[in-house]
């Protein structure tokens, strides 16, 4: 209650106050209610468009969706009533003795991530417009039940319990996140259009009451939607908008500092394009310019009219149309290989123009926003040509470009700070879906991810750049989960690499050996079987095991010695004598291939016949020849990249010593066999042949290499060595080296 001095007096409801709250809990239902149909209607109209433009069937995905959304309404509804209604109850119950309102400390079932991201969404945009009016309503319903104004937080009318709303209204209801994202963006605009009216409606009673009237000067004033120019002569006001909208997008994030080596970039890049684009001829523009000049001609006037330059709202407008429903052109252009992204985007904004009241053949762009779309469109080009995108990868990454686009044109600072949210974001995604094939189910629930995160901004970006930040911290948090596999994975490459290398060179000691034992000699077929086979397996397996310091190997280095003496001993019908009194000996040899008792007793009579035949006839026999293991650059398999013969190199000296200083964890771009190229990571030196180890982002070993052969590939442009360390950067500075190769 309210005292002579104008203050609450907590504890004390307001008289009246059941009749009162009641009033107020009916009129925030009524006008929540409409909210929420005019939202899941504005969503089917949504659908509905998406199914005309594709001419959907029956049975196809966009059809099923659309069924699905109208199926669900009724009980959406439902929840939705049921919902506000129970925290009308909660709040109301506060004022009993010792009850309180229960937090939700669960954790979030990983189905429902993405719902709690559009809750955020959504209570973020009602605190931004509404923070005030919001605060003051939960302020005056508190005053009335006699509470601390500190307990406004549980006033059923704040920005998270109206955003938390829909998340209850589609609570165990089947949709999938497309729909839900859909219906969440729905929801915040209907509701940032309409909780105006009802702000006011459930304050003048308070108001009238005497409830907090001191209060009444801060205005619930409505948020501007934003709506598309209708004509020209709306150009100031759609312009100031734009502006506001300029600043709040720079606003968001005040603590992203602009980088000078970022700024020099973007410089450098746009001088090139103010260069080039009167020599380009610019596709999109030619038609309109054809059209003034026979208007001119017609009309028998000596100079072109005067073109209308689109404010940035306009622009806005125009790249909104084109976000709903993306045109086939630019996906088209990002599948082929000399079709300019840049081109066919603004073709497109210009084809487009009309549907704001603007007539398309006396339009132009402003240099600085066409500096944006262009540097987007060639931004996206490097990518779908250089990077391992499949198919289905490339068609998810073509819908970000009017997003971006969009991001661009409101905030320049996305080409000037690494630490801007679509920046990071587009990182994120790349490292998601690149050289993802989804093979294995891991790989198909990223690409699920990625995919519901590309939906998520398609349907959610209106003019804050703070859904960037949000959806790139929740896609971020996924793969640092998912990056524990990888780990996990890499792990077992440099184990299984480590492995290989040292087998390879216990292998190279025994063949050493063995070469230095038996240097021109002709030994029977069998003793030379035994020692290639079964002999070098034996020492290469102690090499491994115990070393060469070892009293294992300095025993199976006299088992071969004796041998070898007992071949040259007189007379020489003695010889198979002295082999079989090394049988133990022997067995011990053939134990460690898995030869035994029987088998091993065979084997030794027929090295001891096979020494008796030797010296009755002398037969001459080939020289035993080691298998000596070839250094391959390769291991044999069939997931390796097969690289060069290491005999025949030509590389740089330079390069070579820059690969020996490479750090572990340093990202390079390795040419695939269908010219795009693919990250690897270095993973690995080996400390027994110095060779590199490389590693894909499934953390599956791709190349194992010499340095001067890294070197070779880099000057055969085989390889990309990027100075930046995320994808973004890599690529700005791929435009700027196409830039300069055009301008050449």
């Amino acid at each position: 209650m309210i005292n002579d001095s104008g203050n609450v007096n907590a504890g004390r409801p307001f008289p009246g106050h059941e009749s009162l709250f009641a009033q107020i809990s009916n009129q925030s239902r009524i006008h929540l209610s409409a909210i929420l149909h005019k939202s899941i209607a504005s969503a089917d109209v949504f659908l509905y468009d998406i199914c005309q433009q594709d001419q959907a069937t029956i049975g196809s995905p966009n059809i099923e969706n659309l069924r699905m959304l109208r199926s669900a309404s009724q009980s959406m509804e439902l929840q939705f009533s049921k919902a506000l209604e129970i925290r009308f109850a909660q709040f109301q119950n506060l004022m009993k003795p010792g009850v309180k309102i229960e937090m939700d400390l669960g954790l979030v079932e990983i189905d429902d991530t993405d719902d709690v991201v559009s809750v955020e969404l959504v209570s973020e945009g009602l605190t931004r417009a509404f923070a005030d009016a919001l605060s003051i309503t939960g302020q005056r319903l508190c005053a009335l039940l006699g509470f601390q104004l500190t307990e406004k937080s549980k006033s059923p009318l704040t920005e998270m319990h109206l955003a938390e709303l829909m998340r209850s209204a589609m609570h165990g209801i089947e949709l999938s996140p497309k729909i839900r994202a859909i219906v969440f963006r729905s929801y915040e605009e209907v509701l940032l259009e309409s909780i105006a009216d009802m702000l006011d409606e459930v304050n003048r009673p308070l108001v009238n009451a005497g409830i907090l009237p001191q209060l009444n000067h801060l205005k619930t004033a409505k948020k501007p939607s934003p709506q598309r120019s209708q004509s020209a002569s709306t150009g100031q006001n759609a312009e100031a908008s734009s502006e506001q909208g300029r600043r709040t997008a720079q606003q968001a994030f005040p603590e992203m500092q602009l980088g000078a080596a970022e700024n020099a970039l973007f410089e450098e890049i746009c001088n090139y394009l103010h260069t080039l684009r009167p020599q380009l001829a610019p596709a999109a523009q030619m038609p309109m310019q054809n059209n003034g000049m026979q208007n001119n001609v017609l009309t028998g006037l000596g100079q072109a009219s005067p073109r209308h330059m689109m404010t940035t709202h306009e622009m806005i407008s125009v790249l909104s149309i084109l976000q709903s429903a993306m045109p086939a052109s630019i996906t088209n252009a990002m599948k082929g290989a000399d079709a300019s992204i840049a081109m066919m985007l603004k073709s497109e904004m210009f084809s487009n123009t009309r549907k704001i009241g603007l007539p398309s053949e006396s339009v132009d762009i402003r240099r600085e926003d066409e500096d944006a779309v262009d540097l987007v469109g060639m931004l996206f080009d490097v990518l779908m040509s250089e990077r391992d995108f499949r198919d289905e990868a490339k068609t998810l990454i073509s819908r970000l470009v009017v997003p971006y686009a969009k991001a661009a044109v409101l905030d320049r600072r996305l080409f000037l700070t690494k630490a801007h949210p679509a920046r990071k974001l587009l990182n994120a995604l790349t490292e998601a879906i690149e050289g993802n094939h989804g093979d294995g189910p891991q790989e198909r629930e990223l690409l699920n991810k990625a995919e519901n995160t590309v939906d998520q901004l398609v349907a959610g970006f209106n003019e804050d750049i703070a859904i960037f930040e949000l959806l790139e911290h929740e896609l971020r948090t996924y793969l640092d989960q998912h990056r524990r596999r990888i780990d996990l994975a890499e792990k077992r490459a440099k184990e299984a690499q480590r492995g290989q290398e040292r087998l390879e060179n216990a292998r190279m000691l025994a063949a050493r050996e063995l070469e230095a034992r038996t240097n021109n000699a002709e030994l029977p077929a069998v003793i030379q079987d035994f020692f290639s086979r079964y002999w070098t397996h034996h020492l290469s397996m102690i090499a491994l095991r115990e070393g060469e310091e070892s009293q294992a190997w300095s025993t199976a280095i006299k088992v071969a010695d004796d041998a070898i003496a007992a071949l040259n001993s007189e007379p020489p019908e003695a010889r198979s004598d002295r082999l079989m009194k090394m049988r133990p000996c022997f067995d011990s040899v053939l134990a460690s291939s898995g030869v035994l008792a029987d088998s091993s007793g065979t084997l030794v009579r027929k090295i001891a016949d096979s020494a008796r035949q030797y010296a009755a006839h002398k037969e001459p026999v080939a020289r035993i020849v080691a298998a000596m293991p070839e250094q391959a650059s390769v291991l044999s398999e069939s997931s390796l990249r097969l690289v060069f013969n290491k005999a025949a190199l030509d590389y740089d000296e330079s390069d070579a010593e820059f690969f020996k200083t490479l750090a572990i964890g340093t990202w390079l771009q390795l040419e695939g066999s269908n010219g795009s190229y693919s990250p690897i990571k270095l993973a690995w030196v080996s400390p027994i042949s110095s060779r590199l180890m490389f590693v894909n982002r499934r953390g599956v070993r791709v190349l194992v290499v010499s340095v001067e052969e890294l070197a070779q590939m880099k000057k055969q442009g085989k390889l990309i060595v990027h100075a930046q360390d995320n994808v973004f950067e890599q690529t700005m500075d791929r435009v700027l080296d196409r830039l300069k190769t055009d301008f050449g």
